[in-house]
């Protein structure tokens, strides 16, 4: 089981490069669970090769508690089990994008 550390949506995350934002938050049904995920949005601003940008969807894993908890910092914290089987993430990934037509990157974090 691993802890995920929710994000508000819509605020930015500094990064080096430039940013992240998460655009959503939603749940999934998928074989009687319920998995988490998130929309995406990275803009890179200050590289050396240049501007650019990219929508993905990240999958923390199935959820076990849903913001059960805060950390130190405030921010929910939840449950998850990671999803690790091959098959089970191509469905999951495929169900999203039927979901997300326009974005095409499914991440299994």
């Amino acid at each position: 089981m691993a802890e995920y550390v929710h994000v508000p949506v819509g605020e930015e995350i500094r990064s080096i490069a430039g940013y992240y934002r998460v655009l959503e938050e939603g749940v999934l049904e998928y074989r009687r669970r319920e998995v988490l995920y998130l929309v995406k949005m990275a803009v890179v601003e200050t590289s050396c090769c240049g501007e650019g940008g990219l929508g993905f969807i990240s999958v923390p894993g199935y959820l076990v508690s849903y913001r059960s908890g805060r950390n130190a910092e405030g921010a929910w914290v939840s449950q998850v089990e990671r999803v690790t089987g091959e098959d089970e993430q191509r469905e999951i990934a495929e169900m999203l994008k039927w979901r997300h037509p326009h974005f095409h990157q499914v991440d299994f974090s």
